[in-house]
């Protein structure tokens, strides 16, 4: 049973650290692509998907109908795909 607990810390670790480098990307992207972003507030919720696509979502300037959504591609290290509810740069 300790084995099996183990197994899956290191799984749950593995993924926490995936959406921190998600979390960390997807700011970066808002930051560099967007105008008048003060602040940038992250959902509890994400979703791996098959490919490992890594899909973060939250709000803008403290305003939550300011959305944005976004998959972070883990092995090219880059946001992929993303919609953000801001005017670009």
């Amino acid at each position: 049973m300790k084995l099996e607990f183990d197994k899956n810390e290191r799984v749950k670790n593995k993924e926490q650290t995936l959406v921190i480098e998600a979390k960390n990307h997807m700011e970066q992207y808002i930051k560099e692509g967007y105008q008048s972003i003060e602040q940038i507030d992250f959902s509890r919720e994400y979703n791996i998907d098959p490919t490992g696509g890594v899909e973060v979502s939250g709000y803008l300037n403290n305003d939550r109908n300011k959305k944005f959504s976004g998959i972070y591609d883990p092995t090219n290290k880059k946001i992929g795909v993303a919609v953000v509810d801001a005017e670009e740069k």
